[in-house]
């Protein structure tokens, strides 16, 4: 992941409330973010990226329909149930209300933030874990609802934090990867203690990860993160970077992933959970502590 120039035109279009300095963080921290992946990532097209406060839900809808996206409404109300979830279950609203989303969809895809004025603009991680989104609709065509969603979003989760690690510090994605993104789930109401669980448990949860939501593969439990964060790392550790674009890149095929897993990692996807995943997963929650 040596860094260098990404051709991509990206076209920003800020809201009438966005925030200056904000604005600022969006273009340098997506430049950067992507320049890791310039060996990989050749799609040179425009890219739609939109920003706007907590009093522009409307001015973002309208702003995607320039551009002929989300035709089916679905993202415009994902992020009005984020809203709501944001008032309602949490302390300080200000605070938690930040959503960010490339939407896997038919076409062109797009990198839309919306975040409340009020909130500190201390969040890398956040920026860098969405370009990592945009790099997995280059490489599977628009194809990343196809991804088991460990690795959708456990893979953008351990990119960024890869990319924290060089500006900010080995100390600072350190804490990224074992307070908020490891004991995420811990803060989310999922029911769950993944600590406690044996390994037939971890692989029956590990398997409900591989799509369909079942065991909450999404930002309102962050089971997938963690969980996918420490799955990715063990892929990435074993085979290395080029493999995972691989396999990135063979979700564009009409074919089963797990038969690509197998052609590319040389091994069947449950036998590489039962051997080397959750082993890992397992060192490392007993590694980290929780915060219950």
């Amino acid at each position: 992941m040596v860094p260098g120039p990404v051709k991509q035109f990206f076209k920003f279009h800020y809201s009438p409330n966005a925030i200056e300095s904000y604005k600022a963080i969006v273009e340098t921290e997506l430049e950067f973010s992507m320049s890791y992946f310039a060996s990989v990532y050749k799609n040179t097209s425009q890219f739609n990226v939109f920003y706007g406060t907590e009093k522009d839900l409307d001015w973002i809808i309208g702003a995607w329909k320039v551009y002929d996206l989300d035709k089916n409404g679905y993202t415009a109300n994902d992020y009005r149930g984020r809203i709501e979830r944001a008032k309602t279950q949490s302390s300080d609203p200000n605070n938690a209300l930040v959503i960010g989303s490339v939407p896997s969809q038919d076409g062109p895809s797009h990198f839309s933030i919306l975040r409340h004025s009020l909130r500190p603009n201390n969040t890398p991680a956040f920026i860098a874990h969405e370009s990592i989104h945009i790099v997995q609709q280059s490489l599977t065509q628009n194809r990343t609802d196809r991804m088991p969603c460990w690795l959708r979003e456990g893979s953008a989760e351990l990119f960024s934090v890869f990319i924290v690690s060089e500006k900010y510090g080995a100390d600072n994605a350190r804490k990224i990867k074992e307070q908020n993104v490891m004991n995420g789930y811990q803060f989310a109401s999922s029911g769950l203690e993944l600590r406690k669980f044996d390994k037939a448990e971890w692989f029956d949860h590990i398997k409900g990860l591989e799509g369909n939501f079942r065991d909450g593969c999404d930002f309102t439990k962050f089971l997938a993160y963690g969980t996918g964060l420490l799955l990715s790392e063990a892929l990435i550790a074993e085979s290395g970077f080029a493999k995972m674009m691989d396999f990135w890149r063979a979700f564009s095929l009409d074919k089963d992933w797990r038969d690509s897993f197998k052609a590319i990692y040389g091994v069947e996807i449950d036998v590489w959970y039962k051997t080397k995943g959750i082993p890992y997963v397992m060192s490392e929650y007993a590694r980290v502590p929780g915060y219950k």
